[in-house]
């Protein structure tokens, strides 16, 4: 069932986040830089900071559904997935790891984008 919303309109959910086969639970976005160089003037201060790899970071908890897969993707793996704001793209595996429990199995898992591919 949809929420229903009363009062001010707010963003709630999961917005468009999709990856076949799992259904979210929890979806973090964030937008760190991999590598930033801090120059530094004559007395120490920081004169200018150099960002050279942009990238957009997702974690995500997942619920698998019986067509998922209960393997974890490999570190650098390629993964198609939906984000928040609808856009389509291929992600690389951080890190993901398969929780077995009495209840649901849950994979927890970030990827990275822009990704790399085999050269």
């Amino acid at each position: 069932m949809a929420a229903v919303q009363k009062g001010t309109t707010l963003k709630i959910s999961f917005g468009s986040f999709s990856y076949t086969g799992y259904v979210p639970e929890e979806v973090t976005v964030s937008k760190p830089n991999d590598n930033v160089e801090v120059l530094r003037d004559a007395d120490g201060a920081t004169m200018t900071k150099l960002y050279m790899d942009p990238l957009t970071r997702m974690t995500f908890t997942t619920v698998i559904l019986s067509t998922g897969s209960i393997t974890p993707p490999i570190e650098g793996a390629e993964l198609s997935i939906t984000d928040p704001a609808g856009t389509l793209t291929t992600w690389n595996c951080e890190s993901a790891e398969v929780r077995h429990t009495a209840g649901a199995t849950k994979l927890t898992m970030t990827v990275v984008n822009p990704q790399l591919t085999t050269a």
